[in-house]
């Protein structure tokens, strides 16, 4: 137990330092931009590269965890989905945004350092696949449902987002790793080693920058905000413990995918927000929001499950 409030208190006291640093102007709102760059197109990229190049091919190959993750994540996806656009009545692009900040857990800025800190780099294994998912099917599908409810089923470009998909480093980078693995390809030490230095900063860097992001946004707690935060915080790990028992899986493993599903919402999806207009300020308040109640309902996931 002391281990895991350690490691909650330390994640949380670097969130904590990033947003004083925003707060009080020490980091420029221009400078966001470039720690993002980095993390998501140099660091955690790599990172996600030099554990699936050193995995073990048989652990690669565990069509379980793969499936899981698949059924847990686009699971709590579809049922967000279908619960905004029929039952809430809204417009099929707010559904899929809303689908995307509920079902796509923060696995990269906040499960890797609290991951790496209780399980060491076992831990990124379930944490490369599921980023897969994410961008393989996960983003595909939230880019294709925007754009069909702005212009239109018949108007939608695929080259162009296929494109995107391709170009992405988290898509093609641990893709790439998985390949070398496979192909029973060793790396040489010296890259082994730089991608080691580059990737480890990814930890530190990421919850920094969370609390950056979180610095800059005005939130407000209402009816969208506390039910996308019931949905993540709560529902979504408790979807995966049904999933994980329908898979099989026990022990280490299926305590991972519960916690990884544990994870608040993905700075990811907040981006998405912004970036298409799409409740910006109710989405940006559940990431918020929920990475503070996730503090509290991590710790009970993990007390729960012995972790």
């Amino acid at each position: 137990m002391e281990v895991l409030i350690n490691s909650l208190l330390s994640v949380a006291l670097v969130i904590l330092l990033g947003y004083i640093a925003g707060k009080t102007g020490l980091i420029r709102q221009e400078n966001d931009h470039s720690l993002n760059v980095f993390i998501l197109n140099f660091s955690l990229p790599i990172l996600l590269f030099i554990a699936a190049a050193t995995a073990k091919p048989e652990e690669l190959l565990d069509w379980r965890v793969g499936g899981a993750f698949a059924v847990g994540l686009l699971g709590m996806y579809g049922l967000v989905l279908l619960l905004n656009r029929f039952i809430l009545r809204r417009s099929l692009a707010r559904s899929a945004e809303t689908a995307f900040v509920c079902g796509y857990p923060n696995t990269a800025f906040l499960g890797i350092p609290l991951m790496m800190s209780i399980v060491g780099m076992p831990a990124m294994l379930p944490i490369v696949i599921s980023n897969i998912i994410v961008g393989v099917i996960m983003i595909p599908l939230t880019l294709i449902l925007i754009e069909i409810s702005v212009v239109g089923e018949g108007q939608v470009d695929f080259a162009h987002i296929v494109r995107r998909i391709l170009k992405n480093p988290l898509i093609f980078m641990p893709i790439l790793g998985i390949l070398i693995s496979l192909l029973h390809i060793e790396l040489p030490k010296a890259i082994q080693s730089s991608a080691h230095l580059i990737g480890g900063t990814t930890s530190g860097v990421s919850l920094f920058t969370l609390g950056l992001i979180m610095s800059r946004f005005k939130i407000k707690l209402s009816m969208v905000t506390m039910l996308n935060i019931l949905f993540k915080n709560i529902f979504h790990p408790i979807l995966m413990l049904g999933v994980v028992h329908l898979f099989g899986i026990t022990g280490l493993l299926a305590k991972e995918l519960i916690i990884l599903c544990a994870m608040p919402t993905a700075v990811t999806a907040t981006i998405f927000s912004i970036t298409f207009d799409l409740d910006p300020i109710e989405n940006v308040s559940s990431t918020i929001f929920g990475t503070i109640f996730s503090l509290i309902t991590l710790l009970g996931f993990m007390y729960y499950l012995h972790f």
